[in-house]
């Protein structure tokens, strides 16, 4: 009976593991032996590739734009956190609380996440941004900041931090579903408990809530962390400019290098160095390793039981 079950066992794995193994681990190993070579197109013949060592790492570090975008990485990842979370959190427990049309708002602050961000940074460029009719400047000028109205908000002065607003407002809703959920399994009989102790709303939160949905915050964490690593579509077409330096990510610095249209001095250059661009998706992928062991470690080993 065991030898029949091994031998199903490794009928049915089989495939998936040769599929893993063609589909996701070849594409890996293949990209780090191509983040040592100088490979001048991505389809390239192996013939052609010229071995330059550690050169690629060395020359990417080198790069201040490819310093520039790492650090707008992290400031997505850091300042576009500290809001999404706290935001979405707020809003969760004032509507799991019982707000007045909850569902309603609920719907509203969600609505963003299910648009396409490509029609989502339209909106934000064309109608909220604009200095001529947007939304912002109708507002400014209604309250007479003339300033404020005359900002442009989308010139390579402001982009940044206009697409890192425009996101974070389209990030909310997905965190705000998951903890709604999550402080739904929170037993009342808790919050009655402590409210019979004298405990107010906000140390119910913090003492009980906080702690019970612990998990869903550092899985909404780990998300977070991926998608900034990754961030690519927001910083593509956000800015005007192909590649505008004040809104690159690694991401988006990767698809300069591997496909040519890498920008210096605001002026595109047709070069390509594919195993640079190799060489930014191991850097990523290292970044991610260290991200999730360090998320794994920051958030607290206690289970609670419900």
């Amino acid at each position: 009976m065991k030898k029949g079950l091994r031998r199903m066992y490794i009928v049915f794995l089989s495939p998936v593991v040769i599929a893993f193994l063609v589909a996701y681990l070849y594409p890996v190993l293949r990209t780090v032996q191509m983040s040592f070579f100088k490979v001048s197109d991505i389809s390239a013949a192996r013939e052609t590739w010229e071995f330059v060592g550690l050169f690629n790492y060395m020359d990417l570090f080198s790069r201040q734009l490819f310093r520039v975008s790492f650090r707008n990485m992290i400031l997505i990842f850091l300042v576009g956190g500290i809001f999404v979370f706290s935001i979405s959190l707020f809003f969760a427990w004032v509507l799991h609380k019982g707000m007045f049309m909850s569902n309603f708002w609920r719907n509203v602050i969600y609505l963003p996440t299910v648009i396409t961000p490509v029609a989502m940074i339209t909106v934000w460029t064309q109608y909220v941004y604009n200095n001529r009719y947007g939304l912002l400047k109708t507002i400014f000028d209604a309250l007479g900041l003339e300033k404020l109205a005359n900002i442009p908000w989308t010139s390579t002065q402001y982009a940044f931090w206009s697409m890192l607003i425009a996101f974070v407002f389209c990030s909310i809703g997905g965190n705000l579903l998951v903890y709604m959920a999550a402080m739904k399994k929170v037993p009342e009989e808790l919050y009655e408990a402590a409210f019979i102790d004298g405990a107010t709303e906000g140390k119910a939160f913090f003492k009980i809530t906080l702690p019970l949905i612990m998990d869903n915050i550092k899985t909404q964490v780990t998300f977070w962390v991926i998608g900034c690593i990754g961030f690519f579509l927001w910083s593509r077409v956000f800015s005007v400019v192909p590649s505008d330096p004040t809104t690159i990510t690694p991401a988006s610095y990767m698809y300069d290098q591997i496909f040519g249209t890498s920008i210096s001095a605001n002026a595109v250059a047709g070069s390509t160095n594919v195993g640079m661009g190799a060489a930014i998706g191991v850097v990523l992928c290292i970044v991610t390793v260290i991200a999730l062991a360090v998320i794994n470690a920051a958030f607290p080993k206690e289970k609670y039981e419900i």
